[in-house]
């Protein structure tokens, strides 16, 4: 990169898109934060619903070097979710390639793009992609949209995130729904928590964003963003129950109509080989960090 980078995130208002700005402010680059919802430090702006000449003017104006998409939604109808992952992204795509055509483009993916895997086995990059959802399948059709673009000669780079965790983790996530749950309630319901997952602290996230972001090595097209160590829910769950000391109840819903993925985890090899990247934020310091945030 040139080092007087100009870095727009889209999706800034969200938990990682904030963290993400967070950190570019913190490490002194130069960037403007987008967001759906109105007010300050954040733009306004809606991919999905915004019209092309809007999008191609706040992008023609202030000619970024780097855009990060952090925009997206994980709940919701199919078609809520084809707007935000799909539409939208092919929408700034299109505006990125008339208006900043030698910026780099970071997608920010899902793990959900693979669907599951064998117990004990570590998803790379080089699987096939078979979500289960329609959360899954709206996120890779976006990366689809971004590879294919790469392809063609963009500087674009894809990254499937794995389960965020961390200070401030909406109720979307499992932490952030248990934690929600445990300052107010007794009885806790979630889906079910006989699943593997490969928890990564949402600060550790943002350091691979802008590593890649603002590096000057060339990356490969799709990347991995994970600890390389999956964790059963339940037991994630249960360290929380241990530091709220509440006399809470869990109960699972193995029947709440979510697509069970028994095992994820990643194979970091690839972004710690290119980049040096590694996670530094144990899943403990983070669980603590998380319950101490919201009381």
């Amino acid at each position: 990169m040139t080092g007087t980078e100009r870095v727009m995130v889209f999706g800034a208002g969200g938990f990682l898109g904030a963290t993400i700005c967070a950190l570019l402010a913190d490490r002194g680059v130069e960037h403007r934060g987008l967001s759906r919802s109105r007010g300050e430090p954040h733009r306004l702006c809606d991919l999905a619903t915004m019209h092309s000449y809007a999008l191609d003017t706040q992008i023609g104006m202030y000619k970024p070097t780097v855009v990060i998409n952090a925009a997206g939604a994980t709940l919701g109808e199919p078609a809520t979710l084809v707007r935000a992952n799909v539409t939208a992204v092919e929408a700034l795509l299109a505006s990125v390639r008339d208006n900043a055509s030698h910026a780099r483009f970071v997608q920010l993916g899902s793990a959900a793009e693979y669907g599951g895997a064998s117990h004990g086995t570590s998803q790379d990059e080089q699987g096939e992609p078979r979500p289960a959802g329609p959360y899954g399948l709206t996120k890779l059709a976006g990366s689809e949209l971004v590879l294919r673009a790469q392809r063609n000669g963009a500087d674009a780079v894809v990254l499937r995130i794995f389960d965020v965790i961390g200070p401030g983790a909406p109720e979307s996530t499992l932490t952030g729904r248990v934690i929600r749950d445990l300052r107010g309630r007794q009885l806790i319901e979630v889906g079910s928590l006989d699943v593997w997952r490969d928890f990564v602290d949402v600060r550790d996230v943002a350091e691979a964003v802008v590593a890649v972001a603002l590096t000057d090595v060339k990356v490969p097209p799709v990347l991995n963003v994970g600890t390389g160590r999956a964790v059963l829910a339940r037991d994630v769950a249960g360290q929380l129950f241990e530091l709220s000391g509440q006399p809470a109840r869990i109960v699972e819903d193995i029947h709440d109509g979510t697509p069970a993925v028994a095992w994820q985890q990643a194979d970091t090899a690839l972004i710690g080989k290119h980049l040096g990247w590694s996670p530094k934020i144990s899943l403990d310091q983070s669980l603590t960090e998380s319950w101490a945030a919201q009381t």
